[in-house]
């Protein structure tokens, strides 16, 4: 049984929220950014972090990055993890 991490969560629980995160870092700073509104369904944050991707791409040619779609729950413990707050 092969089956994406994303698949699993779809089944546990169908009223989970995903955050898109974009994690960006150019001439050797790193910042990380994210969607205020979360996505329904992992499907449309993954739909939309495609078009995050290729924008950044365009935009920042010479940059570096990630972009994550991650539930609430883990989104919360990356905030914890770098010490995130709305004002950084």
């Amino acid at each position: 049984m092969n089956r994406s991490y994303y698949e699993l969560y779809r089944f546990v629980n169908t009223s989970m929220k995903f955050i898109l995160v974009l994690y960006i870092c150019m001439a050797s700073v790193c910042e990380s950014v994210y969607e205020q509104v979360p996505y329904d369904t992992v499907e449309a944050c993954q739909k939309a972090s495609e078009q995050v991707k290729i924008t950044a791409q365009e935009m920042f040619p010479l940059s570096s990055g990630q972009v994550w779609c991650l539930t609430e729950e883990e989104f919360n413990k990356y905030q914890d993890y770098y010490d995130v707050t709305d004002e950084t």
